[in-house]
């Protein structure tokens, strides 16, 4: 295909883009979402398969003998965080909102697909498109594994990305681990109520809830390690009165870690802060933390070189191999127990605005290369032998 003919694409990817960003749905509830994916792929001649109530595969087959099977992952989710940006296209679903970029990732998807269906006759390998829901929850990629995803074709190639504004319009990608092994916490603290006039007979789990918290802060800063990790407590309920001391707290987190041998000492760790704790204040804690965590997505090397030699004749500098550590998770990296695999990251920060972070609520990204990104992907995807 002619490179130059994707910019013929960009207008339309936008508005694809802007449609789901207006109407954005939470985990598992993607109904109308994946109504639409498969209506566009449908009249543009792509059959679909639904997995599940909201998943959706297409598979483009090639006439090459010797064609690979290459399959693009594509995110549906939206999060729940209310929309702060003044937008024509703003959420219209309260409490909702796209501040993941999983609206463009669907959109960039689509319309590949469109392309890719358009030029099928010369396609070098066969491609398999994933439409997941419940990214966010980490339930959505059991949902498509469990429903064989993965075969009937086998897969041999797994292709996933993500959207930041971090920095100028480009790709980034690294050689090896690509993420963090990563784990939930849930935390219940058992005290005693009483009324604060007769303090002497209860005991407070407010207080304990507060060293807890505080003596997990206190890990990220003492336990060393040559890479990054995290730990810390997202939401917290206690109490029933004002006037009563709190029996219960029930506290949730997370635990985060670029090496997974890391991982699993902070876990330890956690539970000894947490018996430390219990003897202390008299308190009982229930604690539950993944014991095996979502694993690192690790990039594949000829993935990472084929795709670097694609993307400098696109983005020039701005197409950069990182080293960088990142802490957030994703359980597509099961996906890369069944295929070699590659996580590419598009940049496409707002030049002369304040850009706001993934799941900020004026999360918000530059639209203008839409086009370059489904290059790169087409690119790659005919390069793969």
């Amino acid at each position: 295909m002619n490179t130059t003919a994707f910019k013929n694409y960009q207008n339309e990817i936008v508005k694809l883009r802007r449609y789901f960003h207006a109407h954005p749905e939470p985990s598992l509830k993607e109904y109308s979402t994946a109504d639409y994916i498969e209506k566009y792929l449908n009249e543009n001649g792509i059959v679909t398969k639904r997995v599940g109530e909201c998943g959706i595969t297409a598979v483009l087959y090639s006439d090459n003998p010797d064609a690979k099977v290459v399959a693009v992952r594509a995110e549906m989710d939206a999060i729940a965080v209310e929309e702060e940006n003044d937008i024509e296209y703003k959420s219209r679903n309260k409490g909702v909102s796209h501040a993941c970029g999983h609206d463009a990732i669907m959109a960039c998807a689509l319309v590949l697909a469109k392309i890719c269906n358009e030029n099928k006759k010369s396609l070098n390998n066969t491609i398999k498109f994933i439409f997941q829901p419940a990214e966010e929850n980490g339930e959505g990629t059991d949902i498509m594994l469990n429903g064989g995803v993965m075969s009937s074709p086998d897969v041999d190639y797994f292709l996933m990305f993500h959207f930041v504004n971090d920095a100028a319009y480009g790709m980034e990608v690294q050689y090896g681990s690509a993420s963090a092994a990563i784990g939930k916490m849930e935390v219940g603290i058992k005290g005693k109520s009483a009324h604060w006039c007769n303090s002497d007979k209860g005991v407070d789990a407010i207080v304990a809830s507060s060293e807890f918290i505080l003596k997990l802060n206190e890990l990220n800063s003492t336990y060393t390690s040559d890479l990054p990790f995290i730990t810390g407590i997202g939401t917290i309920n206690g109490g029933s009165a004002k006037n009563v001391i709190a029996s219960d707290v029930y506290m949730e987190g997370t635990l985060r870690a670029a090496k997974p041998e890391d991982y699993h000492k902070l876990y330890n760790i956690i539970f000894d802060i947490a018996s430390q704790i219990e003897e202390k204040y008299n308190v009982k804690i229930e604690m539950d933390i993944t014991k095996e965590p979502i694993p690192p997505i690790i990039n594949d090397k000829y993935l990472v070189d084929t795709v670097l030699e694609c993307g400098s004749k696109i983005w020039d500098k701005n197409c950069r191999l990182v080293d960088k550590h990142f802490l957030s998770g994703d359980s597509a990296a099961y996906y890369f127990d069944y295929a070699k695999g590659l996580f590419i990251v598009f940049t496409a920060e707002i030049e002369k605005e304040t850009n706001y972070p993934i799941h900020n609520g004026k999360f918000n990204m530059n639209e203008s290369r839409y086009y370059d990104i489904i290059k790169t992907l087409y690119s790659l995807i005919e390069k793969i032998k």
